[in-house]
């Protein structure tokens, strides 16, 4: 069906079936025409047969009697009675129904209509009917602010009414919904479809891993927003296992027996907790001091950061590149976890919240891969600087420091006509089960300060004990946004992965077309998040062949003295930014700016980008 305007898009009625039940002993009609013609073969059979031997004499206690044409009459009566009792009773009905695959319906005939329904009466409690309509068409329609998936075209969804009030207001329409005389489901818009529904439980599915997935809907219970799942596979874990019985399990259990969501250790919880108490010991100081930073900074809307020395060459890019191109910066907030970082960002002309107590535990160095023990140490600083400034009231744009910016992105989130959430997020690109449903990418993302985001924040605060057992800030994060979004009703956006507006890692290493678009200047890309890169080496490269790399090489990896030489004259945006950006190739099949023909590979399979 072709993609319309939910206001135009007209509803497709299927064939009406023109015997009303859908074919041979589909309804009671045509089990009474089978009981009928059998009662008139046995009655014409029956007659025949006493009359042909009603000529002939029968000896009864030596007496000749010759049968009559009323005692004829009286014994047919009398077998065709006892035949159409058996033949109508509710054993046989029934034989005659599994026989011919009728309705049930059919076979109980105080149940009322003779039309063959998709639910039977016993279902009616929950179930009272369905229509299609364009997968395209509902989440347009209704924004549920996951990322949609692109390959959607053609595809439909499924709308179940639970009670007949819910139903469309179209009669011919309602009926179809039941298959009331009607061969196949109704198809309609999604604002028709969903016309009379007073609410609309939303359930976001796929096939993971190829399983062989099943749904319960079991109705007249306790209502539930959470969905339990069962799988085959035996008691002591492991993968799918077809001979076993189905089992309660996490939904973070694969396939191939991984488990995504453990229960952190004993230890995990201790080194938490002991960040918890030098927070609880000093936050009501740290509020009071950052109130006068933000104060001074005199900005309804902050764009927060955080560095350690180890990043700090990525910070200064983005320093450099953002003043090179005009930006504003004045509204940027960074929270550097040591000295080194402070005294770089100072000397950048940047905004600083420095709380040594609360950021001793961070590492100095960068984190070696995604998930590695530094990396977990450090999304606790991420946790931190978000959680403080959405507190006290500012709407915040965070963002991690390997982002070049092309447009302000402020601009984007304070647009008035922007459809209002209460955050909104990157879409990180991934598609591993313990992401979903929203695959929200931790290192851009903007918040309202409001009651439901600042609740979710101090949870995420203090669920540090999971980040330390999952080794991701962002799948804890997903998880609080999937049970805030339904427990609160907090109102979550990612942008789809295709879209050009927030571009990340996933686009440079999957999608080429949209990349050269880009290296052309043919996008309206407002940042680009260099995320999906292995490590901190390969990002200042890909910066560097994109052309957005706006760092001297005198100034990468050093401390501030280092730099200045502890002349205070010099200023670290004078040594160490760039007018115009390094343009420099590395891998011939990765995006860049030039052709790198010249360049070696750097992934196994690659092909030349250009």
């Amino acid at each position: 069906h072709p993609v319309l305007h939910n206001n135009t898009m007209p509803s497709s009625l299927p064939r009406k079936n023109s015997s009303g039940g859908g074919g041979l002993f589909k309804t009671t009609t045509w089990i009474l025409i089978v009981i009928c013609a059998s009662c008139s073969s046995f009655y014409i059979g029956a007659f025949a047969g006493i009359a042909a031997s009603g000529g002939h004499k029968f000896k009864e206690n030596n007496n000749t009697n010759q049968i009559d044409d009323k005692e004829l009459q009286r014994r047919v009566n009398e077998l065709v009675d006892e035949k159409i009792k058996l033949l109508t009773s509710p054993n046989k009905i029934h034989e005659l129904c599994n026989k011919h695959t009728c309705n049930q319906s059919a076979a109980n005939q105080n149940h009322g209509s003779n039309e063959h329904k998709l639910f039977p009466r016993p279902l009616n409690h929950f179930a009272n009917g369905l229509v299609r309509v364009s997968k395209n068409d509902i989440m347009s329609t209704f924004d549920f602010g996951v990322p949609p998936n692109p390959n959607s075209a053609g595809k439909e969804a499924l709308i179940l009414y639970n009670t007949a009030k819910a139903l469309p207001n179209d009669k011919s329409l309602a009926a179809a919904a039941n298959l009331n005389g009607y061969t196949s489901l109704p198809f309609t818009n999604a604002t028709t479809a969903a016309e009379n529904c007073d609410s609309l439980n939303v359930v976001l599915t796929d096939i993971p891993g190829g399983m062989r997935q099943c749904f319960a809907l079991i109705g007249g219970q306790y209502q539930s927003y959470h969905i339990q799942r069962w799988m085959r596979r035996a008691d002591d874990g492991g993968g799918l296992k077809k001979d076993q019985p189905l089992k309660l399990s996490s939904r973070g259990h694969t396939g191939a027996g991984r488990e995504e969501f453990v229960a952190p250790a004993l230890h995990q919880a201790a080194e938490h907790q002991g960040l918890l108490k030098t927070y609880l010991n000093e936050v009501e100081g740290i509020k009071t001091r950052l109130t006068s930073v933000l104060r001074k900074m005199n900005k309804k809307e902050v764009v927060v950061m955080t560095c350690n020395h180890g990043q700090s060459e990525l910070l200064m890019n983005f320093v450099c590149s953002s003043r090179a191109k005009g930006f504003d910066l004045s509204n940027v907030l960074l929270f550097p976890t040591d000295v080194e970082t402070k005294e770089l960002a100072e000397g950048l002309g940047l905004t600083i919240f420095y709380e040594e107590k609360i950021m001793a535990s961070i590492p100095k160095e960068e984190a070696g891969i995604y998930g590695d023990t530094t990396f977990t140490k450090i999304m606790f600083a991420k946790i931190l600087c978000v959680q403080l400034v959405n507190e006290l009231g500012y709407d915040l744009l965070f963002m991690d420091v390997d982002i070049v910016w092309y447009r302000n992105p402020l601009d984007y989130f304070m647009n008035k006509s922007l459809p209002q959430f209460d955050v909104y997020f990157q879409d990180d690109g991934s598609r591993q089960e313990r992401y979903a449903p929203y695959s929200a990418n931790s290192g851009f993302y903007f918040v309202r300060s409001n009651p439901k985001t600042k609740h979710l924040f101090r949870h995420l605060l203090y669920s540090g004990d999971l980040l330390n057992a999952w080794y991701s800030h962002q799948q804890v994060l997903t998880v609080l946004l999937s049970e805030y979004n339904s427990l609160f009703g907090l109102k979550v956006k990612v942008f789809a992965k295709e879209t050009d507006l927030f571009p990340g890692g996933w686009l440079y290493h999957r999608k080429n077309d949209e990349m050269k678009k880009m290296m052309k200047g043919e996008s309206s890309q407002y940042i680009f998040h260099m995320s999906w890169t292995e490590n901190k080496a390969n990002k200042l490269k890909f910066f560097q062949q994109m052309g957005q790399w706006f760092v001297q090489d005198s100034c990468v990896g050093k401390h501030y003295n280092e730099i200045v030489g502890g002349d205070s004259s010099v200023t670290l945006f004078t040594q160490c930014c760039l007018a115009e950006a390094v343009v420099k190739c590395h891998y011939k099949d990765k995006p860049s700016k030039i052709p790198c023909d010249d360049s070696p590979l750097l992934d196994k399979n690659g092909k030349s980008f250009w």
